[in-house]
């Protein structure tokens, strides 16, 4: 096995972590979707009223007490308060300069990143070994299909 520095197997790592997360989280995002769509259509059946006796469902409405958000409380403010209000609006139109850390990393070009490395991190996130192996090449098929980013690309987090 080759000898690797920490810096080298973090970088790898995270490659590995990134190349992974983007078919989970298109999944996820996916499975969300159908599921908000399902959820809107079950609502309507309900209010036809559908027969079911095999599952539960059921519709509650709650009444529940939210914080306004940013926008609405400046608006109750300036309404409130129509010279200040101005004054704020203004100082919330300022532009600023802001300064962000980015950590920018990928693999070089010759060193991808072996099965055992991706399936570490697979079992790492809490899945077994016969669950990570199973796995893995389906997930490494799909992210082909989507068109992410290969180990070669330069990604970057914010730090």
């Amino acid at each position: 096995m080759v000898s690797r520095t920490d810096l080298e197997t973090n970088v790898r790592d995270m490659v590995a972590y990134d190349i992974l997360s983007k078919p989970l989280s298109s999944l996820g995002q996916k499975a969300a979707r159908r599921r908000d769509k399902l959820a809107s259509e079950t609502a309507k059946l309900l209010r036809e009223g559908d027969d079911f006796e095999r599952v539960v469902a059921y519709v509650k409405k709650t009444d529940e007490e939210k914080a306004r958000t940013l926008r609405e409380g400046i608006d109750a403010f300036t309404e409130a308060h129509p010279r200040y209000g101005g004054i704020l609006e203004g100082m919330i139109q300022e532009r600023r300069m802001h300064s962000n850390r980015h950590l920018y990393y990928a693999v070089n070009q010759g060193f991808n990143l072996g099965a055992a490395e991706y399936r570490g991190v697979m079992r790492d996130l809490g899945l077994s070994v016969i669950e990570a192996d199973a796995m893995y090449p389906h997930l490494m098929q799909l992210s082909e299909r989507l068109g992410k980013a290969g180990e070669q690309s330069l990604r970057s987090i914010l730090l």
